[in-house]
């Protein structure tokens, strides 16, 4: 069977996505060009252009990626419980979480410590509201959930995600310096589910 001569746009994003990833990585937002992405990704640098008007838009397309992947293994982990067990689901998103971050750190930080124009430095973790982050929003609708199925007893659930959203994304930026400490870093997931217990009770 003869093997097509042009690969699917779809795919063809997704190389320029993983090329730029890796370069992000290994030497930082600063060393991103077009022409090393291309390279990497084994394109011509016009096809950079069909797909991205700018670095930063590909800088953009690099941090929704981010939040999509981790948002979507935490929604495969949380489907591994009960639906009705509401406390075991909240557990297991924050210590997925802080364990998601601190398994892709670098990537992280390099992605959202970057100022970029338009968007604040440490977008992600200022961003708590729902409404601007799909990973807050995550928290939000499995404590709303909780609470209108009466396993939560929440004035505000809304409220309440951000303070536990910015406790996971404070923690695990702190976590990150300290990695291998790592009976602080089990000290520290072991406090955050404790907070989760205690807020929701």
């Amino acid at each position: 069977m003869r093997r097509p001569r042009t690969t699917a746009p779809e795919r063809r994003r997704g190389d320029l996505l993983d090329a730029a990833m890796r370069i992000v990585e290994n030497k930082g937002v600063a060393a991103l060009t077009v022409d090393e992405v291309t390279a990497g990704a084994q394109v011509a640098k016009g096809t950079f252009y069909l797909y991205f008007r700018s670095k930063e838009q590909l800088l953009d397309a690099l941090r929704e990626r981010f939040v999509v992947e981790l948002t979507a293994r935490q929604a495969a982990e949380l489907g591994e419980l009960p639906a009705d067990d509401w406390l075991g689901r909240l557990l297991r998103w924050m210590e997925s979480g802080l364990r998601g971050y601190l398994a892709n750190a670098r990537l992280h930080d390099a992605l959202f410590l970057h100022p970029s124009p338009g968007i604040p430095a440490d977008v992600h973790g200022n961003a708590a509201d729902s409404a601007a982050n799909a990973h807050a929003a995550q928290l939000r609708e499995l404590l709303e959930a909780g609470t209108a199925a009466g396993a939560f007893r929440l004035a505000s659930p809304h409220a309440t995600a951000v303070l536990l959203y910015n406790a996971m994304h404070g923690s695990a930026d702190y976590l990150v310096h300290v990695a291998s400490d790592t009976d602080l870093v089990e000290a520290v997931i072991a406090e955050s589910l404790r907070l989760c217990r205690a807020c929701v009770a």
